[in-house]
């Protein structure tokens, strides 16, 4: 999205414009994680000169194209799957007696928890479908899009938390060898016995949850989402 002129309201005047990485003066720069994993990148503009055949719709209106890829960006595809299976796979720890014998099912503030994310995931999964049938006959996500991607990153980022929880202590030690989330770990030279502490679960339950703390912004920040929805479905 490049700026192309000045308007009165700020949303004009943006053209969606496709850029070949591969042009001079485009540069790109690793940004690493909080997790050490490189995942993300900067890209910085210098000088770049772009052909104006390169733009996608009309210049100036490239907000509107925008708008309408973002659509499917948050509620194209089903989360409450992923976030089943991972509920499943809590629950199964959970179950499991820890080092000292107790169970986390047996606490009622976890067992809780648990239980409310998965009427939660059902939840999803039934706006999901919705939005899937909706998608199979050719319409666009609509403003449900929005609901999709800031129920589903919440979600995610509880499920991390209950797996910290779960990992106990053993969520401490850093030992990105134990899986990748995500990218490369730069920097980090892994034990050359491979060794790891803790069950296998705890081995990327920290580094999830740090990943997970951008869920809530990328794709539009869940802040947004909410305007959107108060402003599309509420009318507010």
């Amino acid at each position: 999205l490049v700026r192309t002129s000045r308007e009165a309201i700020p949303q004009q005047g943006i053209t969606f414009l496709l850029i070949d990485m591969t042009t001079p003066g485009v540069e790109v720069k690793p940004i690493l994680m909080l997790s050490g994993e490189h995942i993300q990148n900067d890209v910085f503009f210098t000088n770049v000169r772009v052909p104006k055949a390169n733009v996608v719709g009309r210049v100036g209106e490239g907000w509107t194209v925008a708008k309408y890829l973002m659509q499917f960006e948050r509620g194209g595809s089903a989360a409450a799957p992923g976030l089943g299976v991972r509920l499943e796979r809590l629950a199964e720890i959970a179950r499991t007696p820890g080092d000292d014998g107790r169970r986390l099912i047996d606490e009622p503030g976890y067992a809780a928890r648990l239980a409310q994310a998965g009427i939660d995931v059902a939840a999803l999964e039934a706006i999901e479908l919705r939005v899937m049938s909706r998608l199979s006959n050719g319409e666009a996500p609509g403003a449900e899009s929005s609901l999709m991607k800031t129920v589903s990153t919440e979600l995610s980022q509880r499920l991390t938390e209950l797996s910290v929880e779960a990992a106990g202590v053993y969520a401490a030690p850093w030992q990105p060898h134990g899986g990748a989330l995500g990218g490369p770990t730069p920097g980090f030279t892994p034990p050359a016995d491979g060794f790891l502490a803790g069950p296998p679960h705890a081995w990327i339950a920290a580094p999830k949850y740090f990943n997970d703390r951008a869920g809530s912004i990328y794709a539009g920040t869940n802040e947004i989402q909410r305007n959107i929805m108060a402003k599309a479905v509420l009318g507010l």
